[in-house]
């Protein structure tokens, strides 16, 4: 299987999985990986089956995606 991104950064996972592209705000897709994970490949309703931890959590991001602050 040939390594696939994520860039749906909605995703409430997304930034600890190790699959998501980019860096929180800059979410600029990488010309060099052209798998891309489908639409509604992993979803909460399918138990997020394709997300891999791997990226620590950082408090920054966390902060910026509360809805208090924006």
């Amino acid at each position: 299987m040939k390594p696939q991104v994520c860039y749906r950064f909605q995703c409430p996972r997304y930034l600890t999985c190790a699959l998501s592209g980019g860096t929180a705000c800059a979410i600029e897709r990488d010309p060099t990986v052209k798998e891309e994970l489908p639409d509604g490949a992993c979803t909460p309703q399918k138990g997020y089956p394709c997300y891999q931890p791997g990226k620590g959590a950082n408090p920054v991001h966390a902060w910026m995606r509360d809805p208090y602050h924006r």
